[in-house]
């Protein structure tokens, strides 16, 4: 998937890759491959040549905050005036992997294949540490796949289903 954002104001395009356990990063400066674990719902360990870095993350509105290593980065979209797109298109275009924010059970998946899903519709529900966590739509479009059902065991490494834009 390619993002395009905005990093403490200068524009940044990158692709991610997402495989088993790992993050393919390709920017302007090269390919990055890192071996990714979730610590937490906020923390992840990014694993790269050989060196851990810890990184922390939080919304806040229309900002996402991270803290890698220690350093602290503010990441937004680009408004239209930065040369980025208007909200309603949508940043992200294409498939979206919808998969459980840590380890747990499938409680229910409310969407089958073909199901039309608009922005923040729930499609899943899964039980991760005595808590239940809705999964919802990042925006409009058709469910294309759908890799798990209830009483199903998942991680944060394998989609439990997939959503293509539009």
């Amino acid at each position: 998937m390619e993002y395009e954002f905005l990093i403490d104001g200068d524009k940044e395009k990158i692709a991610v890759e997402p495989g088993k356990g790992a993050i393919k990063v390709i920017g302007p400066e090269g390919a990055l491959e890192l071996d990714a674990r979730r610590i937490s719902d906020n923390c992840l360990s990014l694993l790269h040549d050989g060196r851990s870095h810890q990184v922390f993350h939080a919304r806040d509105k229309e900002r996402l905050l991270l803290w890698v290593d220690g350093e602290a980065f503010e990441v937004r979209e680009p408004s239209e005036d930065e040369g980025g797109r208007r909200a309603e298109e949508g940043v992200r275009q294409g498939l979206w992997r919808i998969a459980s924010p840590m380890p747990g059970k499938v409680i229910k998946v409310v969407v089958a294949e073909g199901d039309k899903v608009r922005k923040n519709q729930t499609l899943a529900v899964v039980e991760a540490m005595k808590m239940e966590n809705e999964l919802k739509a990042p925006g409009d479009g058709t469910v294309k796949k759908v890799h798990a059902s209830a009483g199903d065991l998942v991680d944060t490494n394998n989609p439990i289903l997939e959503v293509e834009a539009g």
